[in-house]
């Protein structure tokens, strides 16, 4: 009940890892294609479930390198301010800090008394904040498990011309991506969580805006993303023409068993359907939730539980008896994180109300 932390292998997933590793086992030559059709098919899986044409996705071994790329792409602009939760993970915050070296202002929009984003004090500083250059935005919080209300967010930045990274790690694979998010300027994911894929894989969108042609070339270039890299045969011609779609803000030489296996896990995330996973996970965590419910006092819910749509796959709660929920759960085999004081759940598709309602018989011997 950890897949906020990292996701288990599907056994397609292990066993396209592992094709891979025989291929580099047996040595011999490696056609391109044998790499083009790996990436591709990891590419051509983030589009489907983003919902966007597949020329916008990059691949990425991580959210922080999208989340960088949207630095950049802001950098290259006249310095301003960047807003962003107090409560976002550092990814969210940490890659704009080099910023503040070129001028630019960080602010941290205050959280409510639970550690909850406000996303009313959001808006409002989105519309009155003076030189407001960028909006620095998760899906879904890692700690408290709150969904954004991107639709609106998306709609304030859009109105002050404002650009907007959306950080989707926690949301993607088990949270229909709102229509809305697509037009925020950068959409970053890794795929080791709810995604069930290897580590060092990932991907970000880039809003059409920001593809080539659009603007000149990101800062931060690879061998891979120009037109030179697709002959292998050619490859002093030096071509200075870039990739006229996202693989230009790919890093080179990417984890191709790491994109197989995302390929596999995405391949059937998007069989089950995203929004069949989600129905799922909320009967799931409704025992779960009735337990905290009948806790009154002796526990605070800190993920919103009344409104299904303020909830994704996490259900985070406060209590005092915080460590020994850990080691109690521990010892019965349940997997579960602490996250800034809190007990967090994040069960996915493969796990059952059964299972749940054994773990909430464990929290009934720790209170």
């Amino acid at each position: 009940m950890d897949a906020a932390s990292w996701g288990p292998f599907p056994v397609r997933t292990r066993r396209a890892v592992e094709a891979v590793a025989r291929r580099r086992e047996q040595g011999g030559t490696l056609a391109p294609d044998f790499f083009t059709r790996a990436l591709g098919g990891a590419r051509s899986g983030a589009a489907r479930l983003l919902g966007c044409p597949v020329e916008e996705v990059a691949l990425a071994p991580n959210t922080t390198w999208g989340i960088q790329v949207a630095a950049t792409l802001v950098g290259a602009g006249p310095p301003g301010r960047i807003l962003y939760h107090h409560g976002e993970f550092p990814t969210c915050v940490l890659p704009w800090r080099v910023l503040v070296e070129r001028g630019f202002t960080l602010e941290e929009v205050p959280s409510d008394r639970l550690g909850r984003p406000q996303p009313d004090l959001l808006l409002e500083r989105i519309h009155s904040a003076p030189d407001l250059r960028a909006v620095t935005l998760s899906l879904v919080q890692f700690a408290t498990g709150v969904v954004a209300d991107v639709e609106a967010v998306v709609e304030a930045c859009r109105t002050r011309g404002v650009f907007l990274a959306l950080d989707a790690i926690q949301g993607m694979g088990i949270l229909p991506l709102p229509p809305a998010a697509l037009e925020a300027d950068v959409i970053a994911s890794g795929a080791q969580k709810w995604l069930l894929s290897p580590w060092g894989s990932g991907f970000l969108r880039l809003h059409p805006r920001h593809l080539p042609g659009g603007t000149p070339l990101p800062p931060v270039v690879s061998w891979f993303g120009f037109e030179s890299a697709l002959d292998f045969t050619t490859l002093l011609d030096y071509d200075p023409v870039p990739l006229p779609d996202g693989r230009l803000f790919e890093p080179a030489t990417l984890g191709i068993q790491d994109f197989a296996g995302m390929g596999a896990s995405v391949e059937l995330l998007l069989e089950v359907g995203v929004e069949r996973i989600r129905r799922h996970v909320l009967a799931v965590q409704e025992p779960l939730v009735q337990w905290i419910r009948e806790r009154g006092d002796q526990v605070e819910p800190v993920t919103p539980l009344d409104r299904d749509e303020e909830r994704a796959g996490i259900v985070a709660f406060r209590t005092p008896r915080t460590e020994a929920v850990a080691a109690a759960m521990a010892e019965a085999g349940i997997t579960l994180s602490v996250r800034e004081g809190l007990v967090r759940f994040s069960p996915h598709l493969y796990t059952t109300v059964d299972e749940m309602e054994r773990a909430v018989k464990v929290l009934d011997g720790c209170h």
